[in-house]
């Protein structure tokens, strides 16, 4: 037994080994492994080994010791868990022997989870299940988790929406409270639209797909002397809802109205957003108008708004209207040709005036999947986005500019912006303009003006090399954010830029309605606060990923019976291991891995993202005939294989 000053010496001598180890704070991060990694808050990653990786959940913050290992790499040894995020699981009840656990599919979660006995509730091995965490491996030395909800199982047809909706937590019902709401708003209309300006007049008319039912804009163009004046009716629900209320805070909860394969979850209930506050033909609606005044060079000299009432006289499908504007005049009633021809106009000029002074999105194709009655896909539609769609993106690109520049003056509103390339990534862009173009690598290129110059004279410019440069640049941008303050969209090339055109899809639409109000009425609408920001930015990743996710795993099933057919398809990934593959036919992503002969390794450059490979350059955006090599169900991926150099993308493959 030892005696106290043997203690002491022993607790002394722990001290001293603690106090030489050096001590970090950072967040774990799973691999496809069973080790993981910590990211320190000061930018340095550590290695993670399996042992202590089986301690903690992937985005747990802990604090950790750290080692220096040869050639300067850190590994990291758990100290304290700090916080744990990690409560809810989604995924498969797998019994192995006497051992029943759920396998997760979350990213990064490779191991599976125990489910003791009294915590299996009814469900059954092979069910979809989703899971309470209760007991987490670095507190209780083994992790545990507990059903809550049997999703089904996996035969079920529509099992994937079901399955995809209970991870990313997806709300599917309005509250009792926001339902009793809804029901009254019908009697409110009269009298809110009573006492408006009835602008019926002007001749809106919407602009939608066919099968479109919550319109929330609609368009009429007269001219004038020096150009057009673009009225633009919005949807006005922010007339029948009050901030704060049951169905304003089930409105921000979902912050947008999700659209998924075959499915739409709304932001508001359908009977509002479908009718009772939707643009429907013939019926009288509040509207915010916006009226704007385009030149004949296609600037904009000047906007005004009004809250109004109006009825649309037709809904017109992009089809009808590209039809007419390509030369069927019968495509469209009579009373909206001259205000269709005027908006084909000051398209034209809004586009060419943009090409100059600001930057224009990738014109990509779109494609529509088309389920059958077991919720899998029968078939996908490729669309390449016609003249009408074009004309009426421009008018909602001129609106929300305008509009925009507004809210910036009144220095309230909920802005989309877009600020440049990533800071951790800066570094990378100005080593490859040092190199390729050194007159702007000294320029500071977050500010508008000088990132402007730069991508306008890549557009601009024929050699493939600087094409290929504008392409990697264009992997370092951040993701367009929200903001309560405004500042630079640099994507679009804009001082400033809020949305309003889509009030009963999107909640920061629904916000800048009330500032614009409050505005005429010399009132004051709370600002977003950050937190506020935060959960709608947050909210709208999640809606992303949930949207993304089942797309992926509908494809896999899709894609299983299409294994050995040849498509052309484009380069959007280039790393050391291969090539990632976008097929034209399907706008399907997959996987050309070429790293997997060690004798054979291809030769990668890093900084400009080309690989070569058996004498062969590839780089993003190169146009490339691959094979289907294999589907993984589980993990949802499509494997490819590039196609031998004679073969020609099949273009009568069964689809």
């Amino acid at each position: 037994m030892l005696n106290s000053d043997a203690l002491k010496q022993l607790s002394q001598l722990k001290t001293d080994i603690r106090s030489s180890k050096e001590f970090a704070e950072g967040r774990v991060r799973g691999s496809n492994g069973k080790f993981g990694f910590v990211a320190l808050v000061d930018g340095r990653e550590a290695f993670l080994p399996p042992s202590q990786m089986e301690r903690v959940f992937p985005g747990d913050r802990v604090r950790v010791s750290l080692a220096e290992e040869p050639k300067g790499k850190l590994t990291a040894e758990l100290d304290a868990l700090l916080e744990s995020e990690l409560d809810y699981l989604v995924g498969r009840y797998i019994q192995r022997g006497q051992g029943h656990f759920i396998q997760p599919t979350q990213n990064a979660l490779t191991r599976w989870i125990f489910l003791p006995p009294k915590a299996r509730g009814k469900a059954q091995p092979g069910d979809f299940i989703a899971c309470k965490v209760n007991r987490h491996p670095f507190k209780d030395g083994r992790a545990q988790a507990r059903v809550e909800t049997v999703i089904g199982k996996p035969e079920i047809p529509g099992i994937e929406h079901a399955y995809t909706i209970a991870q990313y937590r997806l709300p599917e019902q309005f509250g009792p409270a926001a339902k009793k709401q809804s029901e009254t708003i019908a009697g409110q209309l009269a009298s809110v639209t009573a006492g408006r300006t009835d602008l019926s007049g002007l001749g809106f008319a919407t602009i939608d797909a066919e099968s479109t039912r919550d319109m929330d804009d609609a368009l009429a163009v007269s001219a004038r002397e020096e150009g057009w004046t673009l009225h633009i009716a919005i949807a006005d629900p922010t007339s029948v809802i009050d901030q704060d209320s049951p169905l304003d805070q089930e409105a921000f909860k979902r912050a947008h109205s999700l659209y998924l394969p075959g499915e739409t979850l709304p932001m508001l209930p359908c009977n509002l957003c479908e009718d009772l506050v939707s643009l429907i033909p013939e019926q009288l609606r509040p509207a915010l108008v916006v009226h704007i005044d385009i030149n004949n060079d296609g600037s904009i000299s000047g906007s005004q708004y009004e809250f109004a009432a109006i009825r649309s006289q037709y809904k017109l499908s992009y089809t009808q209207v590209s039809r007419f504007i390509e030369g069927d005049d019968a495509a469209v009633p009579e009373a909206q040709k001259e205000s269709l021809r005027n908006l084909a106009a000051t398209y034209k000029a809004r586009a060419a005036y943009r090409t100059t002074h600001s930057l224009a999105m990738e014109d990509r194709p779109e494609y529509e999947i088309c389920l059958n009655r077991q919720r899998k896909i029968e078939r996908i539609e490729r669309r390449e986005r016609n003249i009408a769609q074009r004309m009426v993106e421009e008018a909602m690109l001129a609106t929300n500019i305008s509009i925009g520049a507004k809210l910036a003056e009144l220095q309230r509103g909920c802005f989309s912006v877009h600020l440049g390339f990533r800071e951790e990534r800066m570094g990378e862009v100005k080593s490859l303009l040092k190199t390729l173009l050194p007159e702007y690598a000294e320029k500071d290129l977050d500010q508008l003006e000088h990132y402007l110059a730069l991508v306008k004279h890549l557009e601009s410019h024929g050699d493939p090399q600087m094409q290929n440069l504008l392409s990697v640049l264009k992997r370092m941008l951040r993701p367009g954010l929200l903001d309560n303050k405004a500042g630079a969209h640099l994507g679009l090339g804009l001082e400033a830029y809020a949305t309003v055109t889509s009030p009963i899809r999107k909640y920061n639409d629904l916000h800048n309605h009330r500032v614009l109000r409050a505005a005429i009425q010399k009132g004051d609408t709370p600002a977003l606060s950050d937190t506020h920001i935060e959960a709608l930015q947050n909210s709208l990743v999640r809606g992303r990923q949930a949207r993304r996710a089942l797309e992926q795993w509908l494809y896999a099933q899709f894609m299983q019976d299409k294994i050995g057919n040849t498509y052309a398809g484009r380069i959007t990934l280039v790393t050391g291991a291969g090539l990632g593959v976008r097929l034209d036919q399907f706008g399907i992503d997959g996987f050309v891995r070429l790293n997997g002969d060690k004798k054979n390794l291809p030769a990668f450059d890093g900084k400009l993202l080309i690989l070569t490979h058996n004498e062969q350059r590839f780089q993003l955006e190169q146009a490339v005939a691959v094979k289907v090599a294999s589907v993984d169900l589980d993990k949802r991926r499509v494997a490819f294989e590039l196609a031998l150099e004679n073969a020609q993308p099949d273009s009568t493959a069964k689809a």
